[in-house]
């Protein structure tokens, strides 16, 4: 029990601090206005308290009446009074804008480092239940807002029961009894309803819950490797910025169980309340206190009471606050390990002045936490200019091959060099501008065609017009022009009702687009195309190896539409390479994989 109650002060000690110091390095007055709360909260009730007490005995008391104190003693109300609610209001305000604020910067900051993170972990489900329990933590706690709130209810709780204690101890230590047994029980039954809250939130993370788009779309797999490529996460969480407006309300599920429980509380609360009641009678009564001291010590024993059972709730809905608020720090430090690791990298720059040439030397992989190797002993050399293809069944490991290229998971054995050097030797973001890919599950966001082609690169003077260039190369431009808003219509209609759903062929255009925008020396195609005909495919592909031109050219595909304009293929089967030469004299073997694959295409073409 003691083990578990000073790992929940540790938690709150943990998490105050972590979020201190975010607070103060961004909006530091934010503690003025915290220091505001305390001090009119703690304030307030004694404004009651003592201006009842000799107000009454002005009033009640002939023999000693002054209408000057009288006047006084409500003066002092009245003016406490405004102050204590206008100054809670004022604090609670500017406490509620830089909560938002803060709101906001850690979301941005959730998906931040969601869409930096290692690629691996878009496909982890550990990772991904990690980010989804650091999205719940704002549902569940408010983050900041919630532990502010917390501390600053149970040190005004903590300071008014010291100057409470005070006031009733002088008139008579047995009050005090029935006010613990208050406590006592209200203390017990917030451990109920917090273990109730906290099982709650551990069984709603096994719950499939629609969450934000950009969290749960924009920063999924699916659109991992496009971000990446194209160094879109800013654009995109500069959007999300315009977007995100509020935070997600507070789950009710649990209300009925803490209602029941808290039934039980006030029943308590209420005869303790009695009893105090039938003391401060008897007393008045016997005229050991006056009627002044009565309302003064019903007050101060109501807030002795409510003072009592806030430590207790506070303390508990902190450990309960902070053990939540615990998976969305372990989240972001476990996203900071990982940068600081790449940080701490020494980073080579290749020189590239005379062309890009990719080397898999001795390379094999498998994917995290499996035992099978997907590739086995690659070597290859991919030469700067070169239009390479490779071919092989669905699940040889071509796609698993470009994944290891685009540095998307790092090599479980042996090293991929970029002329000469290690890529793992390379600053990631530069190493990324050497390639444009389009991949097999491309996307398509719900933003702009103008943004989803520049992807807030701005790699141009005259952005439209180097757009307007391309799609005309690719033959799109007729179609974007007949939009009433051209580049600026927005994609899908998640944030437009106007927005248009581009065909199959005119997505794959766009993407297409976008890949000869960024302009990089490596250009790889991975099967974009694979839900085409086999003429379309051989169409796309032969318009794209054309636009390529003299740049270092990537083919993949299970069908061999790319193979008769490369300069080299190389063929896949069960992770390995087992064949690698020209179309044609791949085709002097008769006996070869790759022959015998392209006549059975071709015998289906035929046919």
């Amino acid at each position: 029990m003691l083990n578990k109650f000073f790992g929940g002060i540790k938690d709150i000690w943990f998490c105050t601090k972590y979020f201190a110091k975010f607070a103060w390095k961004h909006l530091p007055i934010y503690y003025l206005y915290i220091l505001m709360s305390v001090i009119i909260s703690t304030a307030g009730p004694f404004v009651s308290i003592i201006g009842s007490k000799y107000l009454i005995n002005e009033i009640v008391y002939e023999q000693n009446r002054n209408m000057n104190m009288i006047i006084f003693w409500v003066a002092f109300i009245c003016i406490g009074t405004y102050i204590h609610v206008v100054g809670n209001k004022f604090a609670n305000e500017k406490q509620n804008y830089c909560n938002d604020q803060f709101d906001r910067m850690l979301h941005m900051e959730i998906s931040s480092n969601t869409m930096k993170m290692k690629f691996e972990y878009t496909e982890n489900s550990e990772m991904l239940d990690s980010i989804n329990k650091a999205g719940r933590a704002f549902e569940q706690t408010n983050l900041i807002q919630g532990l502010t709130d917390g501390i600053v209810g149970l040190l005004s709780n903590i300071l008014v029961l010291a100057g409470v204690i005070y006031i009733v101890v002088k008139c008579s230590v047995w009050l005090i009894i029935p006010v613990l047994l208050s406590f006592v029980v209200n203390t017990y039954i917030t451990m109920k309803t917090t273990k109730i809250k906290e099982q709650y939130f551990s069984e709603a993370m096994e719950m499939d819950r629609v969450v934000d788009y950009y969290i749960d779309e924009l920063t999924t797999g699916e659109y991992a490797k496009d971000i990446r490529i194209y160094h879109s996460d800013d654009m995109i969480i500069d959007n999300q910025k315009k977007q995100s407006n509020g935070i997600y309300n507070l789950s009710k599920k649990s209300e009925m169980k803490i209602w029941n429980k808290d039934k039980a509380a006030v029943t308590t609360t209420e005869v303790c309340d009695i009893v105090v009641y039938i003391i401060l009678g008897i007393n008045t009564l016997t005229e050991k206190i006056t009627v002044g001291d009565f309302s003064s010590l019903v007050q101060a024993i109501l807030k002795f009471t409510e003072a009592l059972n806030g430590i207790s709730r506070g303390l508990l809905e902190l450990k309960y606050t902070a053990s939540v608020l615990k998976y969305y720090i372990d989240y972001i430090e476990q996203a900071e390990i990982d940068r600081k690791y790449e940080e701490s990298k020494n980073a080579v720059v290749p020189n590239i002045n005379n062309g890009v040439s990719i080397e898999f030397k001795n390379v094999s992989f498998k994917y995290p936490n499996t035992d099978v190797y997907i590739l086995k002993n690659i070597n290859t050399i991919i030469h700067s200019g070169e239009h390479l293809s490779i071919v092989g069944k669905n699940g040889a490991g071509k796609t698993t091959f470009i994944k290891l290229l685009c540095r998307l998971y790092e090599v479980t054995e042996g090293e991929i060099l970029v002329n000469g050097v290690n890529i793992n030797h390379i600053e990631y973001s530069k190493y990324l501008d050497l390639l444009s890919v389009v991949f097999q599950d491309y996307k398509l966001m719900a933003f702009s065609i103008k943004d989803n082609i520049d992807m807030g690169q701005n790699k141009y003077p005259d952005v439209e017009n180097k757009i307007n260039e391309l799609c005309e190369i690719v033959e799109i431009d007729s179609w974007i022009n007949s939009l009433k808003d051209k580049q600026n219509t927005n994609l899908y209609k998640m944030f437009d009702e106007s927005g248009i759903e581009p065909s199959g062929g005119q997505a794959q255009k766009l993407a297409i687009v976008r890949a000869l925008y960024k302009d990089s020396p490596i250009v790889v195609l991975d099967e974009p195309t694979a839900a085409l005909d086999p003429i379309a495919e051989f169409e796309v592909y032969n318009n794209f190896d054309k636009l390529v031109g003299g740049k270092t050219a990537v083919y993949i595909s299970h069908r061999l539409s790319s193979c008769r304009f490369c300069d080299r293929i190389i063929v896949f089967d069960g992770g390995t390479i087992i064949e690698d030469g020209s179309h044609d004299k791949l085709m002097e073997n008769q006996k070869g994989f790759y022959y015998n694959m392209y006549n059975t295409q071709a015998k289906h073409y035929q046919n």
